[in-house]
């Protein structure tokens, strides 16, 4: 009899233990951003980290612009550049290829026509950007983040 309930309890101790083990393994699981694929572990953001001269010049200066992408699916999103001169924003690097593409750890580069500011937008691959404008997209609808800085002296 004694072996019997030696055995009920040790029983019982295992069962506990599992259940704290499964249950701590959920949570755990739960807790971990890269399980749900359909959150991104952080939101969408865009910065430039290599920022052209200031400068004018026509279609024969160019210098390259580069930077960093996180919070999205980098085989599903493109980086917009815009170059402001002259009153008005221009798309980068050119009209025919306005998407500048991520690397599958979020740097990009490309290059611009220089001006006296630059803009990136982190943007859907789908989105069609205007050729030139007074002001910047939003972020809404395929513009999902945006970054903006002075061109360097």
């Amino acid at each position: 009899m004694n072996n019997w309930c030696l055995n009920r309890s040790a029983m019982r101790r295992l069962w506990v233990m599992l259940a704290a083990i499964l249950i701590s393994q959920a949570i755990a699981t739960a807790q971990n951003p890269a399980n749900h694929p359909n959150k991104a572990a952080s939101a969408p953001s865009i910065s430039i980290t290599g920022v052209p001269h200031a400068g004018t010049g026509g279609p024969e200066k160019i210098e390259p612009i580069s930077g960093r992408a996180s919070g999205v699916d980098f085989a599903r999103y493109k980086v917009v550049i815009y170059a402001f001169a002259g009153g008005t924003w221009w798309v980068q690097p050119t009209v025919a290829e306005p998407l500048t593409d991520i690397d599958n750890k979020g740097n990009w580069i490309t290059d611009t026509h220089l001006g006296t500011s630059y803009a990136a937008l982190l943007v859907r691959a789908s989105f069609k950007p205007p050729v030139t404008a007074n002001t910047l997209p939003k972020v809404q609808g395929d513009v999902v983040a945006f970054a903006r800085v002075a061109g360097r002296v």
